[in-house]
């Protein structure tokens, strides 16, 4: 009995139990008061529905998603006298003017100095030189050459990689990641840091919030500033009813000496290398990027560094490398996609689905895609582009999986061919296309990254590593299982009910 007090008093104190208590009790507290107000005179009861009615109209008239649209309107009409007033509360996406200002500024400046390090060059191939147009018009990342990319294929090559590059560094090292766990994977990085930090290293370690929550102890950062790491927990969550602490950063990124940086799907926690097993064998991709190319991510991580700090401005010169050896391996154009930023990585994707001329073979650990994205997987597969989509076998939300299933039937009808990962969970995000174009990255292909997550990674052109990440994905077929039509469609009426009802809710979920 006493060790049942010591572990209820452990869960009651903790402070993901408090601030989900606080929100419910919020949350509670609201409904209570509109559903109080509407009953008690039929004035307001009126008045709150009218106001449901002025928001669906804002909401229709609005240039956004339609399915984030009719999840909103949906329980509008259920709950008029409610709905309205709960999306006043929790529906708007957009940053606080000053913080949407300051971002900007700051990414400004940092795209100003990626164009002076850039020479303007373009992919050979005129379609995958329309997409480094859109990706640069978009967003000002440039494409670079004179860089050379490593593919990791697995998660402990990419630790030993990263590890012993965070030997190398003798100027600064800087690590952004969603996770952060204590164990070994994590224990063999801090064991680096603190020891280049001792040597005068300028390190620093943004991670986020919510991605630690259940991971880190409370304060951590207080702990890593105190061994001379510089640290910064983004977008710390608080008891507050607001849609922004959605907004997470769940990018992947380490610069070391502005000469080598990581990304990927890969986060610094032992089931990433498989030290530890949560959901069977995890398969995970990164890349090593050599060259004039880090710059890019030296520039991703400042911005997001002084935007954390809630700085104003930022010298990126100190960091930048502008003179490095001859690396003629391909053309690469790091990037990262931001909330309400017109949705930079969902449109690079469907431009390389909507240009593909072959195949294009996509890895992702959840598949909810919006209307768009849906509709250029079907309408590539259906022209005979062999369309493959590798997903996992065992789920680490069963809710997720349940909506990402929800999708099998009409993409494999529409000759879309899909996989599940037999030994484990595929948390790899990836895409290869005809060759000569790829990307790697942290990217999902759900509403999450592509409307609410800072995400990044790399799009790849006429790259050797192209070959490379081919190579794994043919290769990973072989333990993977085909799902067919009959397959997705054999399930009961409780669970088509279940999907359908998820389907609609996925884009606030």
């Amino acid at each position: 009995m006493k060790k049942f007090f010591k572990k209820l008093w452990r869960i009651i104190t903790n402070r993901a139990f408090l601030i989900a208590l606080a929100l419910f009790i919020q949350l509670a507290l609201f409904a209570t008061a509109v559903v109080f107000l509407s009953f008690a005179s039929i004035a307001v009861y009126i008045s709150f529905s009218v106001v449901s009615v002025v928001v669906c109209f804002f909401i229709v008239s609005k240039d956004d998603n339609p399915a984030y649209k009719l999840a909103w309107v949906v329980p509008i009409l259920v709950l008029p006298f409610f709905g309205g007033m709960m999306y006043i509360a929790l529906g708007r996406r957009n940053m606080r003017p000053k913080r949407k200002k300051r971002i900007r500024s700051l990414t400004k400046q940092g795209r100003e100095k990626l164009k002076e390090l850039s020479a303007s060059v373009r992919p050979t191939h005129e379609r995958n030189a329309k997409l480094a147009n859109f990706v640069e018009k978009s967003s000002d990342f440039p494409v670079f050459e004179n860089s050379r990319v490593v593919y990791y294929e697995i998660g402990e090559k990419y630790a030993a990689a990263l590890v012993e590059e965070l030997r190398k560094a003798e100027k600064f090292i800087f690590l952004e990641y969603f996770i952060i766990d204590t164990g070994k994977f994590w224990d063999s990085v801090l064991e680096v840091l603190k020891e280049k930090a001792a040597n005068g290293v300028d390190v620093r370690i943004i991670y986020d919030d919510v991605g630690c929550l259940f991971k880190l102890p409370s304060n951590y950062d207080k702990k890593l500033k105190a061994a001379g790491i510089k640290t910064s927990v983004f977008n710390r969550l608080v008891p507050s009813l607001d849609i922004r602490m959605n907004n997470r950063s769940h990018r992947k990124i380490a610069v070391v000496d502005g000469k080598v940086a990581f990304t990927g799907g890969i986060n610094i926690a032992d089931e990433y290398i498989n030290e530890i097993s949560r959901f069977g064998h995890w398969k995970d991709t990164g890349i090593c990027v050599y060259g004039a190319a880090v710059n890019s991510f030296t520039v991703m991580f400042l911005t997001f560094w002084a935007a954390s700090e809630n700085k104003s401005d930022i010298d990126f010169e100190p960091y930048l490398v502008r003179d490095f050896p001859v690396l003629n391996c391909g053309k690469i154009q790091p990037l990262s996609g931001e909330p309400n930023s017109g949705q930079l990585l969902e449109n690079s994707f469907i431009q390389i689905i909507n240009n593909a001329s072959r195949y294009v073979y996509i890895n992702t650990p959840y598949l909810i895609p919006d209307n768009e994205t849906y509709t250029a997987l079907c309408l590539a597969a259906k022209s005979g582009v062999d369309v493959r989509i590798t997903m996992p076998h065992i789920p680490d939300k069963k809710t997720v999986f349940m909506m990402s299933r929800s999708f099998y039937p009409g993409l494999l009808k529409a000759g879309v061919k899909i996989y599940e990962y037999v030994p484990g969970f595929m948390h790899a995000k990836s895409f290869v296309c005809d060759d000569d174009v790829a990307y790697v990255g942290s990217c999902n292909m759900d509403y999450r990254s592509f409307y609410l997550h800072y995400e990044c990674g790399a799009l790849l052109y006429e790259s050797e590593c192209i070959a490379d990440i081919k190579r794994d994905y043919l290769t990973t077929l072989k333990e993977c299982k085909p799902i067919s039509y009959e397959t997705a469609t054999d399930v009961t009426m409780f669970t088509k009910i279940a999907r359908s009802i998820l389907r609609v809710f996925a884009p606030l979920l």
